[in-house]
């Protein structure tokens, strides 16, 4: 699979890294040590400027919103563009952002509420939202990485949304594929750099073949993920975003044990960042249901027939 971005494409993607090199975007402990650190000041910045609305863009497109929820997720801070730049931008752009979705049981903490001025539900008899208010969102300590929250449902006045289900279903599921894949890519490539880095019996570790095969495979897994999911934006298919959240996610799994074998205790301190992104891919991992509802919903809606 080749995906080749066009020339307004290349440009944005080009000038969201220049923002992604802003010392807003840098790795540096959280006040009192908290496991995520969220970038206010980055979010913002990306919002004015109006990459959040790259999908509602004809020459941008879900494909460029993807790519960039890639991007942003490989980052040390959290903001929050999944949602806003392939749910919001093409079916809600008149509600206030950041954005935070709840899929499941309201009584669940999810990651975002927090800092979330509009909260969208994906249930069974449909998709609402409701646009937060005081008090409406109770903050929860997790070890996710992201901030944590728990909605106040009695506070929480829900709208029905005026769109397709399925297709704010697939928005979702490629929104949650691109930024697992992100967050994998960024832990990844943490530990190539501490393998390079660290000796073990004269040698770098990273000398040694039996770690370069297990590296090399994660690479190739991640990136064809990544493949999978603006596949998925180009086609607007839902076998295709199936496809990418359930390969992504049912590799995560030994990719996340892989990159903590490799970087020893290291990986479990504060003082290094490779837990911000591996502990967000634990909760990613277990969105929509996990790939054990993505993969059996692929294979119904692929070769059982209607």
């Amino acid at each position: 699979m080749r995906i080749v971005p066009n020339e307004d494409q290349s440009a944005f993607l080009a000038a969201l890294e220049q923002m992604m090199g802003s010392p807003a975007a840098a790795w540096h402990a959280s006040p009192g040590w908290a496991r995520f650190m969220w970038s206010n000041e980055l979010d913002e910045a990306l919002e004015q400027n109006g990459y959040y609305d790259c999908a509602a863009e004809e020459t941008l497109g879900a494909v460029a919103a993807a790519a960039m929820t890639y991007r942003l997720a490989q980052l040390p801070v959290v903001v929050e563009g999944a949602a806003s730049s392939l749910v919001r931008a093409r079916f809600l752009p008149a509600l206030p952002r950041p954005f935070a979705v709840i899929e499941g049981d309201l009584g669940k903490p999810v990651r975002l509420l927090p800092v979330a001025k509009t909260v969208l539900r994906i249930a069974a008899n449909g998709v609402f939202a409701a646009v937060l208010g005081q008090d409406a969102v109770e903050p929860v300590e997790s070890l996710f990485a992201y901030p944590m929250g728990r909605l106040a449902a009695s506070r929480v006045e829900w709208t029905l949304v005026d769109a397709s289900e399925l297709q704010v279903r697939h928005a979702w599921r490629t929104a949650v594929a691109a930024e697992l894949a992100g967050v994998l890519k960024a832990g990844l490539d943490a530990v190539v750099a501490h393998v390079t880095d660290r000796q073990q019996f004269g040698h770098p570790l990273g000398s040694f073949q039996a770690i370069q095969h297990r590296l090399a495979s994660a690479a190739v897994k991640i990136e064809a993920a990544h493949l999978l999911t603006l596949k998925a934006c180009q086609t607007g298919d839902e076998v295709d975003a199936l496809t990418a959240l359930g390969y992504i996610q049912d590799a995560s799994t030994k990719i996340i044990y892989d990159l903590h074998q490799f970087m020893g205790a290291m990986g479990l301190t504060l003082e290094h960042p490779v837990h911000r992104w591996t502990y967000r891919a634990r909760l990613l991992r277990t969105s929509m249901g996990g790939s054990a509802a993505i993969l059996p919903a692929l294979a119904k809606r692929f070769w059982i027939a209607e």
